[in-house]
């Protein structure tokens, strides 16, 4: 086996394990001994592959953007090109339906209300799915112009948030496929907007 690969293998050993700790007993009181230990490895061999807690967090939020991307990969169809409809998929069925990402992001988001850095690191995570979301629809003709584009998908991805937030809550609403329903009415709307805005131009 590489080191290379060696060195891989042993950061997601630790990586679960930071995972593990954080959401039994928070970020906050998470140390490196507490991370050592869930892994099984010395805590020095811990410092070694993945360094301090701060780039342990870096590591972290990357892992999260990783998982969400393999996610969305996961759901592209197969024989065609993917709509925006499909990242509703992605949405309510993917990145904001994993508990333990929710529940690691409830954690930075709480730590980003102190520390700049996490702040920054989330509000770009977020903003790649904004991106995303915008482009897609672009492709597909949804909505008057990039301005609308951007508010559309920053309404998805609350609606989205929101639910995974309230359900981690315990508060019962609508089924999933109920708020996805009314996802799909928002892009049906700004889709009808973006055909009216077209014909205008011709």
């Amino acid at each position: 086996m590489g080191r290379a690969k060696m060195g891989d293998e042993r950061r997601e050993q630790i990586l679960t394990a930071f995972e593990k700790c954080v959401v039994r007993d928070g970020l906050a009181k998470t140390t490196l001994q507490n991370v050592a230990a869930e892994a099984g490895l010395p805590r020095s061999l811990v410092r070694y592959f993945t360094g301090n807690r701060d780039d342990m967090v870096d590591l972290l939020i990357e892992r999260m953007i990783e998982r969400g991307q393999a996610q969305l990969e996961a759901m592209q169809p197969k024989g065609r090109q993917a709509k925006t409809e499909d990242l509703l998929g992605f949405l309510f069925g993917g990145v904001f339906a994993d508990e333990t990402s929710n529940c690691i992001v409830t954690e930075l988001f709480y730590l980003s209300g102190h520390d700049e850095s996490i702040k920054a690191r989330l509000q770009k995570m977020y903003q790649g799915m904004q991106d995303v979301l915008s482009k897609q629809m672009a492709k597909d003709g949804i909505g008057k112009g990039p301005a609308e584009r951007r508010a559309l998908s920053y309404a998805l991805m609350s609606l989205a948030y929101g639910d995974a937030t309230f359900s981690f809550l315990g508060l019962k609403g609508g089924a999933r496929n109920s708020l996805r329903s009314h996802a799909a009415l928002l892009l049906e709307e700004a889709a009808r907007k973006g055909r009216a805005q077209g014909r205008k131009q011709k």
